[in-house]
């Protein structure tokens, strides 16, 4: 066990969402022979959702992150005596963990961030400034960060005059694949479906745009999640006369066996970390079209490989209703064009890589 390298994964709940799902299965998958990984949740028990069942796991049950900080301290204090790394994955965990570098001369902390800061912080409100001038000041104490995409190493070393040194570049491992056989439609209508959260800075509205100036064929348009832009994207798709063709599911536990019934996953972020439902839509064979976004699209996205980025709505508006080049792209090759550059074993080494280097 002493030999074994140390890292303690603090996340604030387990429930569901993409910064809890991911560190979860990393958390999981680390070779139990070089390392003693354990989870410490900030919420309750109750609230789980993701099974962890192959390392240990410990819930505060705090309603918030103020309230357990006192024992999160405490906990700290008592496995500083043997060397250890603590790795945060929210923006307001990662903060503290900062401050607690001070305390803490033994242990790594490092942070893993979900966005690209300064472009989410365009379409946020309320405290967003002041949580970036705190990222300024406690991002800088962290012994290192994970950056999820290149635009986001580009946006702490420029923007936030984050040390380039201390920037780890590790994209999101592929957490969940399911085999699904697809049954090709017999009917000509081409089915997207968009998953996520419904939000300014996702982009429903230019997708309902884009989807308006079909010309050429019948489609439908699943979306696939809830969120404040409920009303406005109703609103709109009723104005652009297309709300009949037009489903909504605010969540379902089955995504990936939805998101295969479709023929393209449509992505209209502004801005996106690395787009976990885009990349899951792939291991499935549903090709993608995403707008060009800062985050990790790019990264993800091989044009006419596993799908198509367009620079703007006219672009859009042009791909859609080209159905020859939509039909020209190879389901199994969708699959393994991701699976070959973000399967689980691969991330998961080099995160070892990096603990250890540490």
């Amino acid at each position: 066990m002493g030999n074994k390298t140390r890292v303690l994964f603090i996340l604030p709940s387990l429930r569901a969402g993409g910064a809890e799902r991911v560190i979860s299965f990393i958390a999981q998958q680390l070779n139990p022979n070089e390392f003693e990984a354990k989870l410490l949740i900030l919420g309750f028990e109750k609230d789980a959702v993701y099974k962890v069942d192959q390392i240990e796991v410990e819930f505060l049950n705090k309603p918030r992150l103020v309230s357990a900080i006192p024992t999160l301290f405490l906990k700290l204090w008592k496995e500083n005596k043997r060397p250890l790394i603590v790795l945060g994955s929210i923006s307001h965990v990662n903060i503290l963990l900062g401050f607690f570098s001070f305390f803490f001369r033994r242990t790594k902390f490092v942070g893993r961030e979900a966005s690209v800061v300064t472009k989410m912080n365009e379409f946020a409100t309320g405290r967003s400034n002041t949580m970036v001038s705190l990222m300024k000041l406690f991002y800088t104490k962290l012994d290192a960060i994970i950056c999820q995409s290149n635009d986001m190493v580009i946006d702490f070393y420029q923007k936030l005059g984050i040390d380039k040194a201390k920037l780890k570049l590790i994209n999101n491992p592929i957490t969940a694949h399911i085999d699904l056989i697809r049954h090709k439609r017999k009917d000509d209508e081409l089915h997207f479906v968009t998953v996520g959260r419904l939000s300014v800075e996702k982009g429903h509205l230019r997708i309902l745009n884009g989807l308006a100036k079909i010309k050429k064929y019948n489609f439908s348009y699943h979306v696939i999640g809830s969120g404040p832009l409920k009303e406005l994207i109703e609103t709109k798709s009723k104005e652009l006369g297309i709300a009949d063709k037009i489903t909504y599911t605010p969540y379902t536990a089955n995504v990936l066996e939805e998101v295969a019934k479709c023929d393209y996953f449509i992505q209209g972020s502004f801005v996106e970390g690395f787009p976990n439902a885009l990349l899951e839509s792939c291991t499935v064979g549903t090709p993608v079209i995403a707008f060009d976004a800062v985050g990790g699209t790019k990264e993800i996205v091989d044009n006419g490989v596993n799908g198509f980025v367009v620079k703007d709505e006219d672009d859009f508006a042009v791909l859609l209703n080209d159905v020859e080049k939509l039909r020209s792209i190879d389901n199994d090759k969708v699959v393994t064009f991701v699976v070959d550059k973000f399967n689980a074993k691969k991330i998961i080494e080099t995160y070892q890589t990096f603990f250890k280097s540490l």
